[in-house]
């Protein structure tokens, strides 16, 4: 079983209940109609922006940013360290503000399908030309690789709507992608990161764009996680939302490659994925402060 939608949201529902400081909005709506749903912790002026399952197979990082965000709601409720850090003091200078699933459709075709009953089964069908979507769909319910679609150096990977790699029509051309931008324009965040999965990196430049601190900042989070930083290649180089942060904005934004293995990660990997990342994510805010 993987961590879909219904699950997200059911997660959201009851950690918003029980802590009440972490407020929840929607910012957008996927092309299946699904509210894009985004959480705030803190109160400060420094604002840091993260967001999770881009990918449809990535499901794991989604997971992994909810249980992270119990943990640190809990630690600040019962004014708790959170290994090593005081979070308190995170909470009163910096508003974090987490999208926990930016492709919900992607996710739910990955982890359940598309029912038959469903009319984007005979669609996604006559689009991509498979009749078997879990496993192996890493796009929105448009075809379209999402973090191929932002406008940072956007170009044509796959000619076609495809399980992964098309994207898309022109750049912006996904609902999912513009909640995404719209929302990071009305904020003005200081700092972006987006977790993906798999390989263990952190990637931390766009094109030579850099801003000045990413990487005194990318090796403070390589230090607490273990995750080496590096320069992506390929296909990986472009049209992700992390390119478009730093060529828009000119400020520190950050891929992280969560995990080792073929995705989708097995769920069994997370308590080494906790750890890592919930510190890098932790000495990324010390540094933003």
């Amino acid at each position: 079983m993987g961590y879909d939608y219904k699950k997200c949201t059911e997660d959201i529902s009851d950690i918003t209940c029980r802590y009440p400081f972490v407020e929840q909005a929607v910012i957008g709506y996927s092309v299946m109609k699904k509210p894009i749903q985004c959480l705030r912790a803190g109160r400060g002026k420094l604002k840091i922006f993260i967001n999770c399952a881009h990918h449809g197979l990535e499901y794991i990082t989604s997971a992994f940013i909810m249980k992270f965000l119990y943990e640190y709601a809990g630690c600040i409720q019962e004014n708790k360290t959170m290994l090593g850090y005081n979070v308190w003091e995170f909470y009163d200078l910096v508003s974090m503000y987490v999208v926990p699933m930016v492709n919900p459709d992607g996710v739910d075709i990955a982890v359940n399908g598309v029912d038959i009953t469903n009319p984007y089964h005979q669609k996604l069908i006559s689009m991509v030309g498979i009749h078997s979507f879990n496993r192996v769909w890493q796009a929105n319910a448009a075809g379209v690789d999402i973090n191929h679609n932002y406008d940072a150096g956007w170009r044509v990977v796959k000619t076609r709507p495809s399980p992964t790699k098309f994207s898309g029509p022109y750049a912006e051309s996904e609902p999912e992608t513009k909640a995404v931008v719209d929302f990071v324009r009305k904020n003005n965040f200081d700092m972006l990161i987006a977790f993906h999965s798999q390989g263990g990196e952190i990637y931390y430049d766009f094109d030579g764009m850099a801003a000045e601190n990413s990487r005194r900042i990318g090796e403070k989070m390589s230090e607490s996680s273990g995750y080496p930083m590096c320069v992506p290649e390929g296909s990986a180089s472009f049209g992700g939302c992390k390119d478009w942060f730093i060529k828009e904005f000119g400020k520190a934004g950050f891929t992280v490659e969560i995990g080792h293995g073929r995705n989708p990660l097995e769920l069994n990997q997370m308590e080494d994925i906790y750890e890592k990342n919930s510190r890098l994510i932790l000495s990324a805010m010390e540094e933003l402060i």
